[in-house]
């Protein structure tokens, strides 16, 4: 029984111990089996090429079918697009984008003439609001009370509204013209070849070609 017994316990397996320990206990050095096992996974190894992008590189324009030459220094600019052919819808699609255009364009033209015209109707309404002040300043000038801070004042009041485009007009001497005077007495004369303007009784107001009030005048005829 005993030999018996003894062979069956050789036959077992004996219990192995592995020391995983980092650090020798002996030596207190790191061991170099553990510095392998803490390295990332692939760490130190090459790293391997890409069989694709090997194809990639080796792959050029030839594969579209385009051929590519070796110098486009001599390539031009393309040239512009053909008309579409007449009838076809592309040529229908043209004509419509042109008269669009073109009626913008006649729009934006309109538009901007209203706006002057409207811009210019409110000065000319300003201006007419002071003519009478205006006129009470060329009656104080002909007699002189146009002196000290108030000539500084009519002064400023003027170059106002020339800045603006207004003019004042209308001077002896000049000669008459009826579609910017207006004649309030005449008599004949011998000293002038021409009607010709003797008397301003009221100056006139113009922007550009646009009379806000013809000059009030007296007109000298010649004789016959």
């Amino acid at each position: 029984m005993t030999a018996e017994g003894n062979d069956k316990s050789s036959e077992e397996p004996g219990f192995t111990f592995s020391d995983k320990r980092r650090v020798d206990p002996n030596t207190g050095e790191v061991r170099p089996e553990a510095d392998a096992q803490s390295a990332p996974d692939g760490a130190g190894e090459e790293p391997t090429a890409d069989p694709n992008a090997e194809q990639a590189e080796a792959a050029d324009a030839s594969d579209l079918g385009v051929d590519i030459p070796a110098d486009v220094s001599g390539l031009e600019d393309s040239e512009p697009a053909a008309e579409p052919e007449p009838g076809s819808e592309a040529a229908g699609y043209l004509a419509d984008l042109k008269r669009i255009n073109a009626e913008y364009a006649a729009y934006r033209m309109r538009a901007d003439r209203e706006r002057e015209r409207a811009a210019l109707g409110g000065t000319i309404k300003v201006v007419e609001a002071l003519i009478p002040v205006l006129d009470e300043v060329k009656l104080a000038r002909e007699n002189g009370d146009v002196t000290g801070p108030f000539e500084t004042h009519v002064n400023k009041l003027v170059e106002s509204l020339n800045k603006i485009g207004v003019e004042q007009y209308g001077e002896v001497g000049d000669e008459f013209d009826p579609n910017i005077h207006e004649a309030l007495m005449q008599q004949p004369s011998d000293e002038v070849e021409n009607p010709t303007l003797f008397l301003v009784m009221q100056p006139g107001y113009r922007i550009g070609e646009r009379i806000i009030r013809a000059a009030r005048v007296g007109v000298q005829q010649p004789q016959d």
